[in-house]
């Protein structure tokens, strides 16, 4: 078996110590090499202790390199995994702050609403160079994307890119459910879930106990109505009411917690509704965390301190939490057929009423040296509808950027849901453009 090289770009975040537990014992990743690269020397070097100390643990004698340089921790990758951005909880701020001197109130902004719109932009023009560069040292790699805006990201990988091999990684669908699994008296695993939607804003197709042969939809239903967690919040868990709402105004479960689904839902955006379901702009908790002198959180779980940990998952370095990147990798490498719950791919056909080239967060299958999308069926119209939507959004704001486009940069805030008049979208788009300049690198 040939000796890998795997490249962690963005190795300072949380996911670098999940993805080196990962390469412990699975012969696949004997003597392989693990590059780290981060731009902040303080951040790579304590990831660099952290996986180290991990890897030590193991029997597969990997080697370990860091740098801060992007094109020599691309040569030679056979495989590229990324979780990277730019000053993120400080430009995450503006990105709430701006829509809302023009009346548009958003809870996250992450990856829906004017919020998501210039967090994607930012980030396809960060990709753009690593797209790049991997292009002329690593053609063959496969590019496996830990950064969101998910979709917005993988739908510029898939159109502007498309020699690439990329995939989306999200634990959305999969962390979540050990999380109601046991916030309804199951253990992480127990459910089986099949699902397909938005990344971040999945619907719920089927469920099963783990080992049976038969449905439990109906009794998953009735445990979430009657649960606590659904119908009241509580400090340092997922708010889950909004979810409940949606189930029962649209008879579908939407996979992602009140924070993220809202993002693409600005029928629940009045002042009110948001009071009635506990939820805030988050705008002032990003803040707090850049005037605050310590590490990040990433770092805080790097260096092992105390970060508030919520009490679920009871046990967060359960195996079922891992991430699925080195899953992948191990099916490629051994050509074994391997199926996962949700991965970000082309819809081909997965979700039937909405369209095959779009990019949705989807059950797969690694098999042929490629993951593809496994059909589970076609959306009510409501819920095909919300996704229908953004789907034109992504390749829209996709395409804005990679044409550095006023125009449609300016047409797809109109379209935005949250946004209602055609004033509100120039003006945010305005100010975006405006304060993040030196990073909308393709609008000269």
């Amino acid at each position: 078996m040939k000796k890998l090289k795997i490249t962690m770009l963005g190795a300072g975040s949380g996911f670098v110590l999940t993805i080196a537990r990962e390469l412990l014992h699975d012969p696949v990743f004997a003597r392989c090499e693990f590059m780290l690269m981060d731009v902040a020397p303080d951040r790579l070097a304590i990831a660099e202790n952290a996986v180290k100390d991990v890897l030590a643990k193991g029997e597969n004698a990997v080697t370990v390199k860091s740098t801060t340089e992007l094109r020599p921790a691309l040569e030679g990758a056979d495989y590229v995994i990324t979780s990277c951005e730019k000053n993120r909880y400080a430009y995450w701020v503006h990105d709430l702050r701006i829509p809302e001197k023009y009346g548009v109130h958003q809870i996250k902004g992450e990856n829906g609403g004017p919020g998501g719109l210039i967090h994607g932009m930012r980030n396809i023009c960060l990709y753009k160079e690593i797209l790049t560069v991997m292009s002329e040292v690593c053609p063959e790699a496969w590019l496996m994307n830990f950064t969101n805006p998910m979709s917005i990201l993988c739908t510029y990988f898939k159109n502007c890119f498309p020699h690439i091999k990329a995939l989306g990684f999200c634990h959305q669908v999969h962390g979540s459910f050990g999380v109601i699994a046991e916030q309804l008296g199951w253990k992480p695993g127990d459910l089986q879930v099949i699902a397909a939607g938005v990344n971040h804003l999945s619907w719920l197709f089927d469920i099963r106990l783990k080992n049976t042969g038969t449905s439990c939809m109906t009794e998953f239903l009735d445990k979430v109505r009657k649960s606590q967690y659904w119908k009241q919040n509580f400090p340092n868990i997922p708010e889950q009411s909004l979810t409940l709402e949606v189930l029962n105004t649209f008879g579908m479960y939407p996979v992602g917690y009140d924070e993220h689904i809202c993002e693409y839902m600005s029928f629940f955006s009045e002042p009110e509704i948001q009071q009635k379901f506990g939820l805030k702009s988050l705008a002032d908790f990003y803040e707090g965390l850049t005037q605050k002198k310590s590490h990040t959180l990433e770092t805080q779980r790097l260096l092992g301190k105390n970060y508030s940990k919520p009490p679920f998952p009871a046990d967060p370095d359960h195996p079922y939490y891992a991430e699925n990147p080195c899953k992948v990798i191990a099916a490629f490498e051994t050509n074994t057929p391997t199926y996962f719950d949700a991965i970000n791919i082309r819809n081909n056909g997965a979700v039937g009423n909405l369209p095959d080239d779009v990019i949705l967060d989807v059950p797969g299958l690694a098999v042929g040296g490629e993951v593809r999308s496994i059909h589970v069926g076609d959306l009510t119209m409501g819920t095909a509808e919300i996704c229908r939507r953004q789907t034109v959004l992504h390749e829209m704001i996709a395409k804005a950027c990679a044409e550095g486009s006023d125009a449609l940069a300016i047409q797809a805030l109109s379209l935005d849901p949250y946004v209602n008049s055609i004033t509100q979208a120039r003006n945010i788009w305005h100010d975006y453009r405006d304060l993040y300049r030196e990073e909308l690198t393709t609008f000269r």
